[in-house]
């Protein structure tokens, strides 16, 4: 049996597509499909969240951290080369020295809370769930996904740094691109499932971008310690070793067909994005460190 909706859908003889009539019909259609996505994006960004962080400080509107990556996106990319185009570059260099310090010791603090609270709840590295509690370690485990969620807002500066001091050629795709969709992913996944087995991919992160700060520290301060250093390479390569190994680890519950108290597509989303991202930072060693002593830049 076709439902009444159905029929409508379906053009009449005496309505031409041209006519007055089919037009109102696909203008009404139009309608119902806006708003069938409205209240899903309703459903899923308001009645499902989790209500622990409704009033977390940049976690609502549910659209403003799309817009802060957009307005990001049009400065880099767009704006901000413009501006600076007849412009000398500006002196960041302290600014940036203790940027990066800060950096360092943010991401070193929630390392080690993240990973007491893997070991003091005993963590399954195969299938862990999320704490929707509010008992000491849910919330803990809130809170500190919520600070990664604002930590990946403050790498945001890394590029606009950049541009100021027209290094243009270092805001690659590979670059905005993983900041804004680091940043979206922690935004999302505070909002829905903050921890549980999602939790690994924000320790290994941690732990590689204090690496890094550090590094770009010491290139702010004692660039002579990192010019040519043949040892760079080697961030890059624990870059890699952490998206080969979140791949695996959102993985195996999906192979295995574990359930981990979240829909799959909570699993499959990472994983895919890990493979991308080991195949884009790949790329990047190739064109970078690849050949035979080859010069470090």
């Amino acid at each position: 049996m076709w439902s009444r909706d159905t029929l409508a859908m379906i053009p009449r003889e005496e309505d031409p597509p041209g006519s007055q009539s089919g037009f109102v019909g696909q203008t009404v259609n139009m309608a119902l499909v806006l708003k069938s996505l409205y209240d899903g994006w309703n459903r899923n960004f308001h009645e499902n969240q989790d209500l622990r962080s409704a009033d977390y400080f940049l976690m609502n509107p549910p659209w403003f951290p799309f817009v802060l990556v957009a307005g990001y996106l049009y400065f880099v990319l767009d704006f901000g080369p413009k501006f600076m185009a007849n412009r000398n570059p500006f002196n960041l260099k302290k600014l940036i020295l203790v940027y990066n310090v800060v950096q360092v010791l943010i991401n070193l603090v929630m390392f080690v809370l993240a990973f007491r609270l893997l070991v003091k709840i005993r963590a399954s590295l195969t299938c862990q769930p999320v704490n929707y509690s509010t008992d000491p370690d849910g919330m803990m485990e809130l809170n500190l996904v919520y600070s990664y969620y604002l930590l990946k807002v403050s790498d945001l500066a890394d590029t606009v740094f950049f541009v100021l001091r027209k290094k243009q050629s270092h805001v690659s795709f590979l670059h905005v691109y993983h900041h804004s969709g680091v940043l979206l992913g922690a935004y999302v996944y505070v909002r829905f499932v903050p921890g549980g087995h999602g939790a690994m991919l924000g320790i290994w992160n941690t732990a590689i971008h204090a690496v890094m700060y550090l590094y770009f520290a010491l290139t702010i301060q004692w660039p002579e310690l990192t010019r040519g250093a043949h040892w760079k390479r080697y961030i890059t390569v624990l870059q890699m070793v952490q998206f080969g190994y979140l791949t695996v680890h959102f993985g195996v519950p999906i192979v295995l067909g574990y359930e981990c108290g979240i829909g799959k597509f909570w699993l499959w989303l990472p994983m895919i994005q890990n493979v991308f991202m080991l195949v884009l930072f790949g790329d990047f060693y190739r064109r970078t460190y690849g050949g035979t002593r080859r010069k470090v830049e």
